[in-house]
């Protein structure tokens, strides 16, 4: 079973079961989250006036990744493409520690599929060193959203 989203930010999704909704994104206009198992959060962010094409996607996900890796001093621990069928999806994920001092890993992802685009930031507990970055996990989320 799991949660299907219809969005008016121009995606759908298909969350896994339990997903939460989050009525107000603290995350600005043009924002939407929702909580997945696991203390995961994804962020979904529509910023197509600034990205036209798979390449911005890229830069996109590099520009917003900047935040984790100077205002949380984080650390860089892969990036690349997530390999998805029928869209461009490229990540990078950086781990960090939050305000109180515990372990996060936060992935920035611009999506680029069917001439749209749709960025994420997806955000969930570190756990350890053997264990992440996770990107199946990653992929999963990424794959379950459709840009119209």
């Amino acid at each position: 079973m799991s949660v299907h989203i219809e969005s008016a930010l121009g995606f759908t999704a298909d969350f896994p079961e339990h997903t939460q909704v989050l009525e107000d994104s603290t995350a600005g206009p043009n924002t939407e989250q929702y909580g997945l198992l696991g203390g995961v959060l994804v962020t979904v962010i529509k910023d197509d006036t600034s990205v036209q094409g798979a390449a911005q996607a890229n830069g996109w996900a590099h520009l917003m990744s900047g935040f984790y890796l100077e205002e949380k001093a984080g650390t860089l621990l892969t990036e690349g493409a997530l390999n998805l069928p029928g869209k461009s999806a490229y990540a990078v994920v950086v781990g960090y520690d939050d305000a109180k001092g515990e372990g996060k890993v936060a992935a920035t992802v611009g999506v680029w599929e069917r001439g749209r685009f749709i960025g994420l930031a997806v955000i969930w507990p570190y756990v350890s060193p053997d264990v992440e970055p996770r990107l199946s996990m990653l992929r999963d989320i990424v794959a379950s959203i459709s840009v119209g």
